[in-house]
């Protein structure tokens, strides 16, 4: 891999775990992100989560220009099983590395060198409503005569799907190609968008999901938490970290009764595996007490607690959610035992060299700096 693929995909797992990790955004493995280089486009593989993308695995390269050239010839046509077998060959053919891609891999092949395509919650509950155009209509008037936003009537993902699209989008391509963003929003379905700077996408995103949630009457603050929190591991040298919020019924409760002080020493291995030397309970600044658990512990905060919500910090959503598993587990004993007996710090210390444990939880120890 040269240096500039090495940059390249960097930007392609800071893209794909910062949707990844926000529930209000991407599901299970649901969605999937796309950057083009000239002719070659990194789009995520097919079966794995957007949380889950790494620099080693997690997505394709593929040639775009035989991928463009063949959804050219399913213009104006109606696409059938054969057209659909021969568009699954074309895939196949225009791998370069990587696993399968994608099934959207042709509606990406299209649009512009940044695009997200994703089931955002506030979105599916108008796109899945009976007068989903309509409230499309009235929620993004501006940006439908401006030609950034565009509906596309239900159809089934693949080449019918991208065949459609460009259908829709090909009469408008000139003006398309002088907007910063194009904006698909799919009927029972979710969002395709697309832009030619990644950071500008990811704001604009934003911006939309505001107004998605304010016609809808939601607040998914909660869940916009996990963006703020790994974007600052990130700034400190931990970049490949998604972070996770718990919906657990037990631990919300336990976190906002009085038992809240004193439940974050270790008392046993695997606490201290999953779960860390201690919990960052954040009292005033994220930006800054972040930074000082890392200087402290020489290593990221694996449980933060925020105004009595808790994340769990992993290398993505099914390691998170191990480590509630743990926490939770622990939490028992706390609420259930009088007196507690915890590791050592001689204790801690010598599990922390212990390679055999450490072995269990590569995936955390790799972080270590």
């Amino acid at each position: 891999m040269v240096k500039k693929d090495s940059s390249l995909i960097s930007e392609f797992v800071r893209i794909s775990k910062y949707f990844g990790q926000r529930f209000d955004l991407v599901q299970a493995a649901g969605g999937n992100t796309s950057i083009k280089d000239g002719d070659r486009m990194f789009i995520k593989s097919s079966g794995y989560s957007l949380a889950e993308v790494s620099s080693k695995y997690g997505f394709s390269v593929l040639s775009n220009n035989k991928l463009i050239k063949f959804l050219k010839t399913t213009s104006n046509v109606k696409i059938d099983k054969s057209i659909e077998k021969a568009s699954f060959d074309v895939l196949r053919r225009s791998i370069i590395s990587g696993n399968a891609p994608s099934i959207e891999t042709f509606t990406h092949s299209m649009l512009k060198k940044y695009t997200i395509h994703f089931h955002p919650i506030a979105g599916n509950i108008v796109s899945t409503s009976s007068n989903s155009k309509k409230i499309f209509n009235s929620i993004f008037q501006e940006e439908i005569l401006d030609k950034i936003f565009f509906y596309i009537k239900y159809k089934t993902p693949g080449i019918a799907l991208a065949s459609e699209i460009m259908r829709i989008v090909n009469p408008h391509k000139e003006l398309i190609s002088k907007n910063k963003h194009t904006i698909l929003f799919l009927e029972n379905h979710g969002l395709i968008c697309s832009s030619d700077n990644a950071d500008d996408l990811i704001a604009y995103i934003e911006e939309i999901m505001v107004k998605l949630e304010q016609y809808s009457k939601v607040n998914f603050k909660r869940y916009k938490m996990t963006s703020l929190i790994s974007e600052i591991l990130w700034k400190n040298n931990f970049n490949d970290l998604v972070s996770y919020y718990s919906e657990d019924i037990f631990i919300n409760s336990f976190v906002k009764s009085k038992f809240q002080v004193g439940f974050s020493k270790p008392l046993n291995p695997d606490q201290l595996l999953y779960c860390g030397e201690s919990s960052l309970v954040v009292n005033e600044s994220l930006e800054k007490e972040i930074p000082s658990f890392i200087k402290k512990f020489k290593t990221y905060p694996r449980v933060i607690i925020i105004s009595k919500s808790v994340y769990f910090i992993s290398s993505n959503i099914l390691k998170a959610r191990e480590v509630e598993d743990v926490f939770k587990s622990h939490l028992y004993f706390y609420k259930l035992s009088k007196s507690h007996k915890s590791l050592s710090k001689e204790n801690i210390k010598r599990l922390d060299s212990y390679n055999p444990q450490k072995n269990r939880l590569r995936f955390w120890f790799d972080y270590l700096k």
